[in-house]
């Protein structure tokens, strides 16, 4: 399964122009199931845009893992049942066909973990940690951190996904 999340620089048209290339050149190329890769594939279609900010996990039922490369103010995190926190760190800078830098990590994933990756719109509330790892749905997970989160004037965006006991 693969998650991004991809915020374009600055505000308007342009920004949004850079985000929606970098989506749209990782889901052309979502087979590879390598997040460095696809974040060099990103920046490469980039060139000569304002540039975006992108992040990009992979998770692997197979193996249990979830692979993790970004560039940019994208947080991704790990957290278990019993509240153990994982945190990917992504890259500075920002994708806009020129030399980057980005590491890929890999985490463990299990049942009852959840992964969260958000744009830096999005403040978590200082409780989170109870609210994600208790076993509510994803849906009332995300209610409550936005009703609950600290709010900024900028545009957000969440993903939240659980690995359900089945």
């Amino acid at each position: 399964m693969l998650l991004s999340i991809a915020d374009g620089l600055g505000s308007g048209m342009e920004a949004r122009f850079a985000a929606e290339k970098a989506v749209k050149e990782i889901e052309k190329n979502a087979h590879c199931n390598n997040p460095l890769q696809l974040l060099k594939e990103s920046n490469r279609t980039l060139h000569g845009s304002r540039g975006s900010v992108v992040g990009i996990a992979i998770i692997d039922w197979k193996h249990r893992k979830i692979d993790y490369a970004g560039v940019g103010n994208i947080s991704c995190l790990i957290i278990t049942p019993e509240k153990k926190k994982h945190y990917f760190i992504s890259n500075p800078g920002f994708l806009n066909g020129r030399k980057f830098h980005a590491v890929e990590r890999s985490l463990p994933f299990s049942r009852g973990d959840t992964i969260i990756l958000f744009s830096d719109g999005i403040q978590l509330p200082d409780n989170w940690e109870y609210i994600v790892a208790g076993s509510l749905s994803t849906d009332i997970i995300m209610k409550r951190i936005v009703n609950e989160m600290i709010h900024v004037n900028d545009d957000a965006t969440l993903i939240i996904g659980k690995w359900i006991h089945t």
